[in-house]
């Protein structure tokens, strides 16, 4: 081979390698900031389960009946078992929708409420809600394109270097329906635990 073979020759390698190497570093890049994502969409999710008991303890003295609440409380509760199960996202994207409608449900409206700790922590709730659909947004968006980037060549072969796979997005899958919340009835009696213990703490309470 002459000289001049062999530097072409350790030219391309040389460009191959870089190329490879890039090509690695971007997927790595890519599925550190879906990680990202996820770590806030489940920040943010958690958040609104600890919002949740303040609303049920304000629900009393905004004169809110126990069974619009109920739906709630039992829609919380199988989010949060979901959550401790460690299910797949899918399946947590399916209890977290029906939280978001039962939230929904409830606040949704606030005309008539006059009662402030109730309206507080109901607009703090509205305003998590918009925060966990831009969460759900990003992250999936930046699990769509690293699930596309994995599984169309060249990017697939840097992603099998790079130990890089496909990843689930947060939402329903078609076909899987709904998921009720069987956990509401049986919440009913700690509900009504709850809301009677908020007559004592709501009575102190100034409106604003």
């Amino acid at each position: 081979m002459t000289p001049v073979a062999l530097v072409i020759v350790v030219a391309v390698v040389a460009v191959a390698l870089l190329w490879i190497r890039l090509g690695m570093r971007r997927l790595r890049t890519l599925r550190t900031r879906r990680r990202d994502g996820l770590h806030l969409l489940l920040n943010e999710l958690d958040d609104r389960y600890d919002l949740i008991p303040a609303l049920i303890a304000a629900s009393a003295g905004a004169g809110v009946e126990r069974s619009r609440i109920s739906p709630v409380v039992g829609a919380r509760s199988l989010a949060i078992a979901m959550r401790d199960q460690r299910l797949d996202l899918p399946e947590r994207a399916a209890t977290e929708n029906a939280l978001s409608a039962a939230l929904h449900e409830l606040i949704g409206v606030l005309d008539g409420v006059n009662h402030w700790p109730f309206i507080r922590v109901a607009r703090e709730l509205q305003t998590r809600e918009q925060r966990i659909a831009g969460a759900v947004r990003v992250h999936n968006d930046l699990a769509g394109t690293l699930n596309s980037q994995v599984s169309r060549f060249p990017t697939s072969l840097f992603a099998t270097l790079a130990g890089v796979r496909a990843v689930a997005v947060f939402e329903v899958p078609a076909g899987l329906a709904a998921t009720d919340t069987p956990a509401a009835e049986d919440q009913t009696e700690l509900q009504a635990s709850t809301v009677d213990k908020s007559d004592e703490n709501d009575s102190g309470t100034a409106a604003a």
